[in-house]
């Protein structure tokens, strides 16, 4: 039995690799070729237990390995890692706009406003640029007309007068615009 081929040995690597996942696999594999180069000198074909401890012993534990490993990996830096990238500002400006006419274009045809409305919101939740809190604000504003026409027509259908319609058309523009606005104000600076 080689050194590499113990079952002391064979532990001790596999606790090492479990250990150094972090590592790049390249870096990974260096480390583990390395350390099976030293062991096969080290170790021989050395079978008792003691003497096989005692050489592991000597080179040090898995977790000071891979603690010596991680010290000479150098740092990825956290903010690069944590940011979101940003996305175009025409990305931005085409999402805001479709939720901010999107109830015009119901009223113009139901077909067309429709699609706006479900393009804005896949543009809009497909997106790194907004927190969700702001995406839901944002879909809230651009949904609650289209739930305050509905309801109109279906509460007031025969009530519907002039000043009801009026008020059906403020809610449908100001709404998405509110949210259109508020997009593009919370939206950080893009390339």
């Amino acid at each position: 039995m080689t050194g590499t081929a113990h079952p002391l040995v064979t532990d001790y690597l596999a606790t090492i690799e479990r250990e150094a996942s972090f590592l790049p696999p390249g870096r990974r594999e260096e480390l583990l070729a390395d350390l099976r180069e030293h062991l096969a000198v080290a170790v021989g074909d050395e079978e008792d237990p003691q003497a096989v401890r005692t050489a592991l012993e000597r080179l040090g534990s898995p977790s000071a390995i891979v603690a010596a490993a991680r010290a000479e990996e150098p740092e990825a830096p956290a903010a690069a890692v944590a940011a979101p990238q940003p996305q175009p500002r025409t990305r931005t400006i085409v999402t805001a706009v479709l939720l901010g006419v999107s109830s015009l274009a119901v009223f113009a045809d139901p077909l067309i406003g429709m699609a706006a409305i479900i393009a804005g919101l896949g543009l809009l939740w497909t997106s790194d640029a907004w927190d969700r809190a702001t995406k839901g604000l944002a879909t809230a504003l651009t949904l609650a007309p289209l739930v305050v026409i509905a309801l109109s027509f279906f509460l007031l259908a025969a009530r519907l007068g002039i000043v009801e319609l009026l008020v059906v058309l403020a809610l449908g523009v100001t709404l998405p615009a509110t949210a259109a606005v508020r997009l593009l104000r919370t939206q950080p600076k893009t390339v």
